[in-house]
């Protein structure tokens, strides 16, 4: 825990705009931040290293030649480009003007490409091993003086660098390694925000586009794509195509293609070892930090792997080993993990149409804190190496340049015995030799021969690839495919012929090559839609569900309505959503299509379709709020063939409809809705939807059932949350009422949570009545809903001052929630009784001293200290599968760790977790709310608040959202215990399970 101090003075001083650097004299570093010891020498590293049975680890290239390592790269020759990552963390040549909590940057200009840069320390330098021995004894720069480096790759004539903003085309037609002219800038808009972060990890896909990742905290703007954080993007060097992939996820880093040519990529997740991106995927992000996913309709997302085993995050980058020279790992997922200085070998499993994994062995596991594995590739014979960071120092919460930039090491693991490559050059074989290597047991030799394919481009060799993939099976039949369509043979005659291959992985990729020429013939759709109806195999459907969404209307719907018709996919972990968001794609552009397609009543009733599709159908179109799409809601109202299916579109309107109100009602709804209120007992989903399109007697409605005892609880619940939404005035004196009277807990708890939306004032003196007189459930959220308003804290403070409640009374979360306001009223009561409210750094620094103290002295108890976690920490974090989950989830934390654990305890704003931020959203009507985002639309922002209400805020009320810089964890969780009772807490805290 630190308070940047005048080190920042010896900063760069065109580095900071001047204001940047008063708010970083008081800003507080968080995370690894390391002690600045230097790394141990290479032997005594080695010494350190647990490594597991069978396997060998040993150092192929450190320091000086080699100085934090990012990335790495074998080429055709079988030598090992590294990225060194120098200049981080600062672009050369700009000055910051301005950060935001999550040490996001501005800066003052965009920099400009090679050759013009502003000159860096980033380089990139080729490792050789010319006697091939296995030592790397041959070393020289490709290009240096780069500035924020992250990638490259080499093909299609040349070496492309990763240099955010740009990515870059070096040519070098003659391989002498020395580019032929300055970079080509093949793409420009990736973010700098946070250079932690952002765009890396270039690699080749079997398809011939150039993929890379995009980390969580940056902003892209390329060709016209927009997109905030996370995503697997891809770039088509010949027709210069940038699309995103695949979107969402944690902080995604690493791109890696299995031997079938399915993507993974890594994650900053703990109980997880990453993402399966399937084409068009949407996934799990942080949604408050981060924002929205680029389709405001996806309405739906899917998660990291399942996992079992080790939990501690992160597993940040990866590999699928496919190498065929260490049998025990031989299809395994191999994660390294910076944080934890450990390299983890995992099952990979079919779960559905995706994966999970679980966890077999550690093959690398380190005591000392500087071994970082960044980056890990599989070589041309057959060894894993790991790129490490080498730093005790692993936050890049903190803005000071404190790195150690001396030090960086290389690592081969691999099986016991000799293991190494004559000098090759794949580039330099014919034709028949390069088809050979499509065969080779070695994952890495026949991606190069893929790669190489490509560059070529030579159709002389698709006689003999198109024996290859009729003749053969297997992989050799996916990897002769593959080298087919680059080299130009694939056409709809090949298509129709490999739709039906006994290999499922070639009927998969050529259903995605076909998606991704946006267009089909007659004859292939009349084969996709029985392939639809017939294919035995998830994984082909789920790409089949990925490519119609790339399909104009006319030939992508008669197939997805085959595949919505199956029986056997709706409990697949990718495939219903895949099929709704392919739908979603055609319902403005192919509207009577769509509206034809469900004509049919038992339609319907299909599994996929009842519990998938109806309800996200109807919310899709009444979330589009505009005339044409409201008549449409309309007509799906009038073609449902049941009340079952009327019931399911109209809970989907009416989550469409949140946020802010109708403006206009078509008659053909307005008339539907009539009918439907006729018809039956309202719901409150019916009158949810009839209340949002202004259907006066929903209103009355809703109220009556409200006061209405014989109404289950439930119900009237989300009435009373419907109301306070909408601001219906007629409502509050319902609701006082039946918060005056004797109800359910749970019930009443509902009334004040709701009623606080509302600003009359005889709210205030109802809820200051239950802050004195209630239970202390009620008492406790009454002085919440009192602390969200100004002139409503000051009564509550009022009554502190006059004696009718004593300050220990109130939570001192709901204290600093008022002094929030700035209010001198409100400010003079709480000096005059409460004093200074946060402690200074110098004392917070005392206390995790004088804590370190009570922890030395004796042992704890774990048993008492697992009573005192469920009474202090249970009701937010979860412990070994006990506690709630507000916030992170502690069982995958460094717990042992006292220099994480302790300040993160003393000092809970220090290093909050993105995904954990809180925000702070101010109304028009002077309400401060606080909570977290879990959804954003165009209409609205949902949030949910510490007992998990959710509180959808049209976005017409809202006057201002900003992310919090302080956790909603208090401060001062350890003063009331005794040190033993603190003894007992870190012994339960720190055990490991």
């Amino acid at each position: 825990m630190l308070l940047l101090p005048a080190v920042l003075a010896a900063e760069s001083p065109n580095r900071f705009d001047p204001k940047v650097q008063e708010y970083l004299k008081t800003f507080k570093s968080g995370g690894e931040l390391g002690n600045q010891s230097p790394a141990p020498a290479l032997a005594d590293e080695l010494k350190q290293f647990k490594v597991a049975d069978g396997l060998v680890v040993y150092v192929v290239a450190s320091e000086p030649v080699i100085r934090q390592p990012l990335n790495l790269h074998f080429d055709e020759r079988g030598r090992l480009w590294v990225v060194q990552y120098l200049q981080y963390p600062f672009p050369a040549g700009l000055k910051i003007v301005k950060y935001d909590q999550y040490l996001r940057a501005v800066y003052d200009r965009v920099p400009p490409p090679p050759p013009n840069h502003f000159k860096g320390l980033d380089r990139i330098t080729i490792l050789e091993d010319p006697k091939g021995d296995g030592v790397f004894s041959q070393a020289k720069d490709f290009v240096s003086d780069l500035n924020m480096a992250r990638s490259v790759v080499t093909g299609r004539g040349g070496v492309w660098v990763l240099n955010p903003p740009y990515l870059l085309f070096y040519p070098d037609k003659n391989r002498d390694d020395i580019p032929d002219s300055d970079p080509e800038v093949a793409l420009v808009g990736f973010g700098l925000e946070d250079t932690h972060s952002g765009a890396n990890s270039l690699a080749w896909g079997p398809d011939g586009w150039l993929y890379g990742a995009h980390g969580s905290t940056c902003t892209a703007d390329v060709n016209g794509v927009k997109f905030l954080g996370q995503a697997i993007w891809r770039y088509q060097p010949t027709t210069r195509a940038f699309e995103v992939f695949a979107e969402g996820g944690g902080n995604t880093y690493c791109v890696e293609f299995d031997a079938e040519g399915r993507c993974f990529s890594g994650s900053n997740y703990d109980n997880t070892r990453g993402l399966h991106y399937a084409q068009g995927g949407c996934y799990i992000k942080n949604w408050g930090k981060h924002g929205p996913l680029m389709n405001p309709y996806a309405f739906g997302w899917f998660e990291h792997m399942s996992h079992t085993g080790y939990k501690p995050r992160f597993p940040q980058t990866m590999l699928i080993y496919e190498g065929g020279a260490i049998p025990q790992l031989e299809g395994q997922l191999i994660a390294g993990m910076a944080l934890t200085s450990r390299y983890q070998a995992s099952r990979l499993s079919r779960d559905t149409s995706s994966f999970r994994t679980d966890d077999t062995e550690v093959l690398i596991d380190s005591p000392d804190r500087h071994f970082r594995p960044v980056d890990t590739k599989t070589g041309p014979e057959g060894a894993i190496y790991i790129a490490d960071w080498c730093d005790s120092r692993l936050s890049h919460l903190d803005p000071r340049d404190t790195w150690d930039k001396a030090t960086g090491r290389l690592w081969r693991l691999k099986a016991g015995g000799a293991l190494s490559v004559k000098p090759f050059d794949i580039a330099k074989i014919n034709t028949d030799e390069l088809i050979q290597l499509l065969s080779h047991p070695n994952k890495w030799w026949r991606q190069m021969a893929l790669r190489v394919f490509w560059d070529r481009h030579d159709p002389s060799a698709v006689p003999a690839l198109s024996k290859l993939v009729a003749r053969a099976n297997g992989q050799l039949a996916l990897e002769a495919f593959w080298a087919l369509n680059a080299s130009g043979g694939f056409d709809n005659a090949l298509a129709l012929k490999t739709l039906q291959h006994p290999n499922k992985m070639v009927r998969y990729w050529t259903i995605r090559l076909l998606g991704d020429s946006g267009k089909i013939s007659p004859a292939i759709q009349t084969a996709l839609i029985k392939l639809a109806f017939s294919e035995p195999d998830a994984e082909v459907r789920s790409q089949l569900a990925s490519s119609l969404k790339r399909l104009p209307g006319r030939n992508a719907l008669s197939i997805t309505h085959e595949l919505l018709l199956r029986t056997d996919d709706a409990g697949d972990k990718h495939i219903p959503l895949l099929l709704w968001w392919a739908l979603e794609s055609k319902c403005a552009s192919d509207r009577e299509l769509v509206l034809k397609m469900f004509q049919d009543r038992t339609f319907w009733q299909t599994p996929i379709v009842s519990r998938f599709i109806v309800s996200r159908l109807g919310r899709r179109y009444a979330a589009e709020r505009n005339e044409k799409n409201l008549e449409t809601c309309a007509q799906f109202l009038a073609l449902a063939p049941t009340s079952r299916e009327v019931d399911e579109l109209v809970k989907g309107m009416a989550e469409g409809l949140q946020g802010d109100p109708v403006k206009t009602v078509p008659p053909s709804l307005q008339r539907k809705v009539g009918e439907i209120w006729a018809s039956r007992p309202p719901t409150p989903t019916l009158i949810s939807f009839a209340l949002r399109l202004g259907y006066a007697p929903a209103t009355q409605g809703a109220i009556q059932k409200i006061a209405n005892s014989e109404v289950p609880e439930t119900e009237r619940r989300e009435l009373v949350q419907l109301l306070s939404e909408r601001r219906e005035p007629a409502a509050v004196p319902v609701m006082l009422d039946q918060l005056r009277r004797d109800g359910s807990l749970a019930w009443r708890l509902e009334l004040v949570n709701s009623l606080q939306r509302f600003d009359q004032p005889e709210i205030a003196q109802a809820l200051l009545e239950l802050s004195v007189n209630a239970s202390p459930e009620l008492k406790a959220a009454a002085q919440t809903a009192l602390s969200s308003r100004v002139l409503w804290a000051r009564q509550l403070l009022e009554a502190v001052n006059g004696g009718r409640l004593k300050k220990e009374h109130i939570p001192m979360a709901n204290v600093l929630a008022i002094q929030g306001f700035k209010d001198t009223t409100c400010d003079a009561l709480i000096q005059k009784h409460w004093g200074r409210l946060s402690r200074s750094s110098e004392e917070k620094e005392r206390q995790v001293a004088q804590v370190r103290e009570f922890l030395a002295a004796g042992k704890g108890d774990e048993q008492q200290g697992r009573v005192i976690f469920q009474r202090s920490c249970s009701t937010c974090h979860t412990l070994n599968g006990e506690g709630a989950k507000i916030g992170p989830d502690l069982t995958g934390y460094e717990r042992d760790n006292l220099d994480f654990i302790l300040p993160a305890i003393v000092d809970p704003s220090l290093a909050i977790r993105e995904e954990y931020t809180a925000f702070n959203v101010e109304t028009k009507d002077g309400q401060t709310i606080t909570g977290f985002i879990v959804e954003q639309t165009p209409s609205a922002v949902t949030l949910t608040d510490v007992s998990g209400k959710r509180l959808v805020l049209p976005r017409r009320d809202i006057e201002n959202l900003q992310a919090s810089a302080l956790s909603l964890m208090p401060e001062g969780l350890l003063d009331p215990l005794q040190p033993q009772e603190v003894r007992d807490l870190f012994a339960y805290l720190r055990k490991q399970r």
